[in-house]
């Protein structure tokens, strides 16, 4: 066998090739993300679509039905399912297994947006999105203090929000509770039948004096510039002094209607119970943080903690900060715990071994391969843009018991070859070439059985994929430790002779009633 071969005839290239993957696997485990479950794609896109002060019916024949048309002419729809709710139309679009959920999305969107013309005015743009397990918030914080609502919704959607989405791995800072500033306009129906003015058209003027354009470019020296022209209103005063056409000429809006600094009507409030000090506080804005389809959740919910002390200092006396939930603590401590599980069934493995062994070395040949092999199948995971997760650890915990099987078999037979006289080297070779077909032959039942898992194609399939593809990247990595590290060390270090000691001849004596009492059942099985 051309690998024990080589393994025996040159240790020191087996070592160095050992340990680029020992030191590339520790790197790339280093680098994974961790999460809680892996990033599957769930073959599921929802259109949310909010028609303010609109009943069931409303929504359901002006915004439902139309939205359901076109979303219906997508290819490789399973099926469609609609809420009409007060206020919102909310659109399930299921697509057959297989589609790729991304081009779904886009499909949907471009389809929404063909009917956006037909949709009835006051109906917001509809939101389209895949779901996503990244896609929902795993950190809450919560605003609270002596502030008026509106202060303190101004405070978390400007400061707050653009301080936390430059964290590394933020995807989204999304805002609940407080109030949203809000401009009103106040004309009276007496000045609109006296000024001929139409409610449409002064909701034209105000949109069109309230915006910004782009005014080209302008070249100086070696720079090109955009010129932008600002029209957007930075102040009540610039509305009332918009000037509005009546049938008596243009007048001031001022003149005509109220113009009002306001708040949005509160359609949604947050409210933080602090259980320990059993109080409720109702004047709050929570902020929920979602991270990118590729961040760690543990590191950004690390990054976010580390910046809350910068946050508060700058925020108004008797104003905190506080985090109230945050999932990266149960992420970290299921991965913690999965890995100590790990190392202890390495540990415990090793223990029996040497019970069976009695001798040191020997069972450090074998113990070796399982913590090698599982660190070098972290190259592999990270090759696949998998991450850190529930599956994949537990992957590697079935595969604890496989990793040792194959180097067991194969230090038992050259332990046999030695005791028959053959030299280390040559027995380390021997006992290694006789029983490749056999260990091989193991090993391929394993893989074939976790493999076809991780080729499922149904959503249970995408979930395993991670679990079976880790355990079988660790198969394969305890078979060529089997056929190099276990031969290679065999031949160094294994003893000339065979150590004895008082507790291994009392296990052996104890080992050998049991297979003579084993032996007498057999003959009796075979015999009856």
């Amino acid at each position: 066998m051309f690998l024990a071969k080589i393994s025996i005839d040159r240790p020191v290239l087996v070592t160095m090739a050992i340990l680029v993957f020992v030191v590339f696997g520790a790197m790339a485990y280093m680098e994974m993300p961790l999460n809680l479950m892996p990033d599957v794609e769930l073959p599921y896109v929802s259109i949310m679509t909010v028609y303010s002060g609109a009943g069931p019916r409303e929504v359901e024949t002006q915004v439902t039905a139309k939205l359901e048309e076109a979303a219906a002419t997508v290819p490789q729809l399973d099926f469609i399912q609609s809420y009409s709710l007060e206020n919102v139309s909310i659109i399930l679009v299921a697509f057959e297994q297989g589609k790729d959920i991304n081009v779904g999305s886009s499909e949907v969107k471009d389809k929404v947006d063909g009917v956006l013309r037909d949709l009835p005015d006051g109906v917001d743009r509809p939101s389209v999105q895949k779901f996503d397990f990244s896609s929902f918030p795993f950190m809450d914080l919560v605003l609270s203090g002596d502030m008026d609502s509106r202060e303190m919704y101004e405070l978390a959607d400007g400061k707050l929000k653009e301080r936390l989405s430059q964290i590394e791995g933020v995807a989204q800072v999304s805002i609940s509770g407080g109030a949203k500033r809000e401009i009103g306009v106040e004309i009276p129906n007496r000045v609109v039948f006296q000024n001929s003015i139409s409610p449409t058209m002064l909701n034209q003027i105000l949109a069109a004096h309230n915006m910004d354009m782009p005014a080209g470019t302008f070249i100086s020296g070696n720079q090109q510039y955009s010129v932008r022209l600002k029209g957007e209103f930075s102040s009540v005063q610039e509305i009332e002094n918009l000037d509005i056409p009546t049938m008596s000429g243009p007048k001031k809006l001022g003149s005509l209607a109220n113009v009002i600094d306001g708040q949005e009507k509160v359609t949604q409030k947050a409210t933080y119970f602090n259980v320990k000090n059993q109080v409720a506080d109702n004047n709050i804005v929570r902020l929920s943080i979602t991270k990118s389809s590729d961040g760690n959740v543990v590191n950004i919910a690390e990054q976010v903690r580390n910046e809350l002390p910068a946050l508060q200092s700058e925020l108004p006396p008797n104003t905190q900060l506080n985090v109230i939930r945050d999932d990266s603590e149960f992420t970290r401590s299921t991965v913690d715990d999965t890995l100590n599980t790990i190392w202890l069934g390495i540990l415990l493995t090793g223990l029996i071994l040497l019970l069976f062994l009695h001798d040191l070395r020997s069972t450090l040949i074998v113990a070796l391969s399982m913590p090698i092999s599982i660190i070098s199948t972290f190259i592999f995971l990270q090759a696949a843009g998998f991450t850190l997760n529930m599956l994949t650890l537990t992957g590697f915990s079935t595969a604890v018991g496989i990793l040792v099987t194959n180097s067991v078999v194969v230090i038992e037979n050259i332990f046999r070859h030695k005791e028959m006289g053959n030299g280390r080297k040559e027995a380390a070779y021997k006992g290694t070439a006789e029983i490749t077909i056999a260990v091989l032959a193991s090993t391929l039942t394993n893989i074939v059985v976790f493999l076809p898992i991780a080729s499922m194609k149904s959503m249970v399939g995408g979930f395993l994929k991670e679990f079976a593809l880790t355990v079988t990247f660790a198969t394969i990595f305890s078979l060529i430790s089997s056929f190099t590290i276990t031969p290679m060390l065999a031949s160094i270090i294994i003893p000339d002779k065979a150590k004895t000691n008082k507790f291994g001849l009392r296990f052996d004596r104890f080992f050998d009633k049991f297979s003579n009492l084993y032996i007498c059942f057999m003959r009796f099985v075979l015999h009856n």
